[in-house]
């Protein structure tokens, strides 16, 4: 029996049969008392363990930094990428082919992108420049009026190129307000993954992002709207390997209110280039 409590948690009693009432008496009150205290025990450590178990996870600012390091925000970047939008139930789906170009230029980060959608024989060209703590700047160029347009104060949260991609989602500006956030240790799958959630921003309620810990990168968003309602999925999948570090080939994001996938699939990927100053 006493091999049993041990099994179960409790605390071991040594207990010796006695004759007479009174010392079976004796006996289960001494086994009662054990079975208490164990109790009592295990009580203040499990909140104990969870909560080591809480704080191992670090928090949403710290993860934030592994998934941009993991993602290799801060190198210089080349890629050939293919967009496909598809929305169910219309006749409007689109694809594209995207080059990609991205640089440091002191303390901004500037990405040069050429579109040509699927059956057309032009390209739009167009640059983002990022500057940390300050609003997105886009120059495109006007094929009519041949000479580049400036837009300021996009946000991280504003459409990329007609598709559900916000500019966040696909770094070209860091998420920084989901830094404002906590962290936990899930299980999915059999597998362990940290959990980040952001406070409120813009018209997030939430973002909840599950990552990889050993390698840092993302494998999903979930994004909650102010009234609590989930409103995009958004998932990396596909891992390849690029310049000898994993990198997602293939991000899908779903819209669940309509429906509609957008799936952008990189291809040729390559990291810490030089790229000459003359395409920018």
């Amino acid at each position: 029996m006493a091999g049993e409590m041990q099994q179960h948690g409790f605390a071991a009693v040594r207990i010796e049969r006695q004759t007479g009432d009174g010392a079976d008496h004796e006996v289960i009150r001494r086994i009662a008392t054990a079975l208490r205290l164990a109790g009592a025990v295990a009580m203040l450590v499990a909140p104990t363990a969870r909560a080591q178990d809480a704080d191992s996870a670090r928090d949403a600012d710290h993860w934030i930094t592994r998934m941009a390091e993991a993602l290799r925000i801060g190198d210089t970047m080349s890629a050939h990428a293919h967009v496909d939008v598809d929305k169910p139930g219309r006749d409007d789906d689109f694809n594209f082919d995207m080059q990609m170009l991205r640089d440091a230029d002191g303390r901004s980060t500037r990405t040069v992108l050429e579109m040509r959608e699927a059956g057309d024989t032009q390209s739009i060209v167009s640059e983002l420049v990022e500057t940390p703590g300050e609003a997105l700047t886009s120059w495109y160029w006007d094929i009519q009026k041949r000479r580049w347009i400036r837009i300021r104060g996009l946000q991280g949260t504003d459409p990329f190129a007609d598709t559900t991609f916000r500019y966040e989602d696909l770094w070209f500006t860091e998420p920084s307000p989901r830094r404002k956030g906590r962290a936990k240790w899930v299980e999915e799958g059999g597998r362990r993954l940290v959990e980040i959630e952001s406070d409120p921003y813009h018209y997030y309620q939430r973002v909840v992002t599950r990552i990889d810990p050993e390698s840092g990168l993302p494998l999903s968003v979930r994004f909650i709207d102010n009234t609590g309602v989930p409103i995009r999925e958004q998932h990396y999948e596909k891992i390849m390997v690029a310049d000898g570090r994993a990198f997602p080939s293939v991000v899908r994001l779903r819209d669940l209110s309509t429906r509609s996938v957008t799936t952008i699939s990189f291809g040729d990927v390559r990291f810490g280039r030089r790229i000459p100053a003359s395409f920018f």
